[in-house]
């Protein structure tokens, strides 16, 4: 029933990590809704996305199409397609340096040269995925729902197989409910040349005696909520989160560079080339989240909501995230709704800028910035409208995202500092859809 096709050459470990890591960041939060409405027999959500980060590096062109039919008795079948397609560049964690640097491409079969003075970019960087979901929620009682799910992603490397159940119940004449939800994911990674094996270096085009085949992963979620009604206008939502990740945790295409501890620069490799090591993470990860959300209506039908979430891991990651929007009926079926998020975050325990070749290789090393310490905004604003009476909606949302990273303290006397040496991320977000 899932099946998934990859279109073009990728890189889809990157991909989907990084695909994640924005829709978490911009901001998939649990829904709480202000009121009922009578559902119609058939619904339709589709939906068009346009990413891009400056400097020409990742750019996402997305499409996605949700289907949903109502059953007799408050039951739903629904059925999800999206298609991503990927380009442009994505950072390698190779440190940036006053001279030119040259890497062996991720197929381990060609050179690419990084300019003296830029961020290290990986500009292979092309994907096209396809993503499945399927769902069916049924009414044991008048009271409880229960919903199973299953869904499939195919990548050029990078294959998912997941099932999620969920089962709700209401109390107090619906104004509380509780549920809990488990979802299980089997995701298989293929790296182009194979997974490097962690730590080793990277080697001239040709040579693959660093490299290891195809791995995977499983990541496990538990959702405990609870939602209330505080009064007329006013709901609530509040979220436990448990996730077991364990396999596969490395991303293939991350590197980390190799500095001499007196100068600060490059230690020469095999080849005449800097020493890069490819990075190593935990096999392992455990994640702990808090979720709380409010949403109240005022009288005169204005929506203004906000929510705020932790996330803690064995990794040493601690984050924040504070979001606020406000939903403004304008007139005759339009509205407009400003947005506004801060995210931050710890670093992990590994992260490392780069090694010093006086100190003995650890176990775990990454200079991935997405595991740096960072703050990050999302501003924007969307705009919807609804005809009168049709039940449809259009609307356009237009956002910008930016990141910047904090570097860690200097290693040593002749080693380099600066939250210049993390890349930043600039990025709109254009986004319309139309809901029939």
């Amino acid at each position: 029933m899932q099946l998934g096709v990859a279109l073009s050459k990728g890189r889809g470990g990157v991909a989907a990590s990084l695909l994640t890591a924005t829709c978490t960041l911009l901001g998939s939060a649990p829904h709480v809704a202000m009121a009922e409405e009578e559902p119609k027999l058939w619904e339709f959500d589709t939906a068009l996305l346009y990413y891009s980060e400056s400097d020409g590096r990742v750019r996402d062109a997305s499409g996605s199409v949700m289907v949903r039919r109502n059953l007799r008795g408050g039951g739903l079948v629904s059925f999800g397609l999206t298609i991503d397609s990927l380009t442009g560049a994505s950072p390698s964690g190779a440190l940036r340096t006053s001279g030119a640097q040259t890497f062996t491409s991720p197929s381990g079969n060609a050179l690419y040269t990084t300019p003296a003075g830029d961020i290290p970019l990986d500009p292979s960087f092309l994907d096209t995925r396809i993503a499945l979901t399927a769902n069916w929620r049924m009414k044991p009682s008048r009271w409880s729902t229960f919903e199973v799910g299953a869904s499939a992603s195919s990548e050029y490397d990078y294959v998912h197989l997941g099932a999620n159940a969920r089962y709700a119940h209401d109390f107090s004449q619906r104004n509380r409910t509780i549920s809990i939800g488990l979802s299980v994911a089997l995701d298989s990674i293929d790296p182009e040349g194979g997974a490097p094996i962690p730590l080793a270096a990277m080697l001239p085009p040709g040579d693959l005696s660093n490299r290891l085949g195809t791995d995977d992963k499983t990541v496990i979620d538990v959702l405990v909520g609870y939602s209330h009604v505080f009064g007329r206008r006013t709901v609530g939502q509040f979220n436990y989160s448990f996730t077991r990740s364990s396999g596969y945790l490395n991303d293939p295409y991350k590197i980390v560079s190799v500095l001499d501890a007196d100068t600060g620069d490059l230690v020469l490799g095999e080849g005449g080339f800097g020493t890069y090591l490819f990075e190593s993470r935990p096999d392992s990860r455990t994640q702990h989240g808090l979720y709380a959300e409010v949403r109240h209506a005022r009288s005169g039908g204005d929506i203004v909501g906000g929510s705020y979430r932790f996330v803690t891991d064995d990794w040493g990651i601690r984050s924040h995230t504070l979001d606020a929007r406000y939903r403004w009926f304008v007139d005759q079926g339009w509205y407009l709704q400003p947005h506004l998020r801060y995210y931050t975050q710890s670093a992990a325990d590994f992260y490392a800028l780069y090694l010093a070749d006086n100190e003995s290789v650890p176990i775990h090393a990454s200079a991935d910035y997405r595991l740096a310490e960072f703050d990050a905004f999302t501003y924007g604003a969307k705009i919807g409208f609804r005809p009168g009476g049709s039940g449809d909606e259009w609307s356009l949302r237009l956002e910008y995202y930016t990141q910047s990273g904090v570097s860690p303290p200097a290693r040593g006397p002749g080693l380099p500092a600066g939250d210049d040496l993390i890349p930043s991320v600039d990025a709109l977000i254009v986004q319309a859809g139309y809901s029939f």
